[in-house]
This record gives structure tokens, C-alpha cells and sequence, in this order.
């Protein structure tokens, strides 16, 4: 805790009130998740995407078995808590990880908005699209989804803060967690846009590569099953559900993604707002374009879930917007401005 609180907030309100704010606020989310998913979740099956037995016993099918991050950390905490139940030791995971993608997310916000007062209380916010995509809109339990945005964040935190050797490590530990840890690539090129062919942005872009392709090359031969797939080309598929979902829940989808908050996004694009923020800090988040296209061209477009990485993207889109209106209480740092481009 005192490790933490080196670098939290001391302005307004003692930091030990923040940190308690932050977990209330993930026990509160988490346990409605739990009652939605982990209590009823399948362990142990094959073909369950909550086979975490599965995945501890090389048994599951791909590409579940290739996520073994959060198996092999549920397995180091049932040694040493071996007498809590299985869906409430998840469960205390679910909150910790939570906790943290709270936490990081305000350091994260730390690196746009200048009052760390404002963004240590403003973090939370990410639990609003959180709420829609993790329980309301979401049919499916996946075991590594809390764990996806939290590695999406801290990733974004190394990026934005250059500490490259850090995001590469980061990047490995994500390839054992999930794919969506590569879009990391291109919000890396996209924060540096302006050198792309710079040394350092072609080498640590080619390492992020290599590992990538690295990992899944030797656990696709470790994990050789036959059953299950890496990835598919679901592009018609999607297409076709225009004739296939009632177009109420078409609507639905469209509509409350992320509860509604992309249409800020819109408002922020169509009406150029967006041009007074023309940097590398704010170019990162262009990484929802390639995003939303992969997702139509290779997975489930009406999974929500699918689009649980996108959140902090999102999130910082908006408040970005929200700062363009007169006497906004978000105040950005001037290297997120157009005013500082060279």
C-alpha cells in the first residue's frame, strides 16, 4: 500500500479513501458478475470457455488452451487458499484484478488530464461501459476477460510513457493471457505516427512480432489438439446476420455497446473537434478503427464481449471530447494539444 501511495494522490483526499473507494467499487461490480457468471461457470469442461481445469490439464480445445495466464495464477492461489470454493476464490480474483484496472486506469489518466484530484475520482467512470459489456450485454463467461483490460492498460501506460522494455515483458506475459494483447502493435505505430520508421519504433515493433508469433507458433506444437480453431474468417457470417437477428437486436447492440458512449466519438470525429488534439497521445486511440474491422472480419460481431479492449479507448475518446466544451474541469497536459505539433 505504501509502495501505492507514493504515487497517488495526496490533494483533496487521503489516499487511503481512494484506495478503499476503488475496491468497494469492484466488489460491488464483481459481485453482480459473479452472481450473472462465476456461480454457475464450468470448470472443468473441455470445451467450457471457463475451463480453467481444463486448461491446467492440457484437456481444453483451442484457443482456450492457449490462455493459461489466469489458470496458472487461480492454481498458485488454490495452493495456498486450497480451502475457499472454487467459484468464490474466482470470484476474489475477479475483484483484484478489478481493483487494478481502476487503479491503472487512473494512472492512465494521469498522463492526459492535469488534476490528479479530478482523475483519481474520475477512474471509476470505466465501470459505466464496463457494466454494459461485461454483464448487461454479455451472454458468455469468459475466465480471462477482467484480465484482457487490465493487460490493454497498463500497456497503454508503458506506451504512452515510453517505457518500451517494460511493454515488451508486459506483451509476453499478454500472449499467455489472450490474442488481443497484438493490437498493442498498432497502438504503439500509432502513438508513433509521426517517426514510423525510426529505429527504435521498427525494432520494438518487430520484437512485439516475433514474440507473438513466437508464443502462439510454439503452443499451437505443444497444444496440438485438432479440435477447436486460432482464428476464422467470419466476415460473411457477420454480414449475414443482418438477415438473420431480429432487428431489434441489431439495434440493441448498435445502440448500448459500451452503454451508448461511441456516439461521443461520433460527435467528436464528425464535428472536428478532434483537430485540437492531433498528437501521439491522442492518435493511440485510433486504434479502435483496425479494432472494429478485425472483429467483423475474424470474429463474432454481435459477442460483445468481444469488444472489451476497446473500453479504455473509448473512455479516453470521450472525456477527450468532454474537454473540448468551455469551463471543462478536464484540463489536458499541452503534448496532447495540436499547439505542441512540430
Amino acid at each position: 500500500m505504501n509502495l501505492l501511495n507514493k504515487k497517488f494522490p495526496t490533494e483533496k483526499s487521503p489516499s487511503v479513501i481512494i484506495h478503499l473507494y476503488y475496491l468497494l467499487t469492484s466488489i460491488t461490480f464483481c459481485y453482480i458478475y459473479y452472481h450473472k457468471f462465476i456461480v454457475k461457470a464450468d470448470f472443468f469442461g473441455a470445451f467450457s470457455s471457463g475451463g480453467i481445469y481444463a486448461v491446467l490439464n492440457f484437456e481444453a480445445v483451442k484457443p482456450i488452451q492457449f490462455r493459461i495466464l489466469i489458470p496458472a495464477i487461480f492454481k498458485a492461489m488454490k495452493l495456498v487458499f486450497s480451502f475457499i470454493p472454487d467459484e468464490s476464490l474466482f470470484f476474489l480474483l475477479t475483484i483484484v484484478i478489478c481493483y487494478f484496472v481502476l487503479l491503472m486506469f487512473y494512472f492512465l489518466l494521469n498522463e492526459y488530464f492535469q488534476s490528479r484530484a479530478h482523475n483519481c475520482w474520475l477512474a471509476p467512470f470505466i465501470i459505466y461501459p464496463m457494466i454494459w459489456n461485461f454483464i448487461i450485454m454479455n451472454g458468455q463467461f469468459f475466465y480471462m476477460d477482467f484480465s484482457v483490460l487490465l493487460i490493454i492498460i497498463i500497456g497503454l501506460i508503458f506506451i504512452v510513457k515510453e517505457k518500451y522494455n517494460y511493454l515488451l515483458l508486459l506483451f509476453f506475459i499478454g500472449t499467455l493471457n489472450h490474442p488481443s494483447v497484438g493490437y498493442l502493435i498498432i497502438a504503439f505505430l500509432l502513438y508513433n505516427y509521426r517517426n514510423p520508421l525510426k529505429p527504435k519504433t521498427i525494432i520494438y515493433s518487430l520484437a512485439m512480432a516475433v514474440i507473438y508469433a513466437g508464443v502462439y507458433s510454439v503452443m499451437n506444437k505443444v497444444f496440438p489438439s485438432e479440435e477447436g480453431y486460432f482464428v476464422v474468417f467470419n466476415l460473411y457470417r457477420n454480414l449475414s446476420l443482418v438477415d438473420i437477428l431480429p432487428m431489434h437486436i441489431i439495434a440493441r447492440d448498435f445502440f448500448f455497446n459500451f452503454g451508448g458512449m461511441h456516439f461521443f466519438i461520433l460527435i467528436f470525429f464528425i464535428t472536428t473537434a478532434w483537430h485540437r488534439y492531433i498528437s501521439p497521445k491522442m492518435m493511440i486511440n485510433l486504434t479502435i478503427i483496425p479494432y472494429v474491422l478485425s472483429v467483423f472480419i475474424f470474429f463474432s460481431v454481435e459477442e460483445i464481449r468481444n469488444y472489451i479492449a476497446l473500453i479504455p479507448f473509448v473512455v479516453i475518446l470521450c472525456l477527450l471530447y468532454l474537454s473540448t466544451f468551455e469551463n471543462s474541469f478536464l484540463k489536458l497536459y499541452n503534448d496532447v494539444k495540436t499547439a505542441e505539433k512540430k
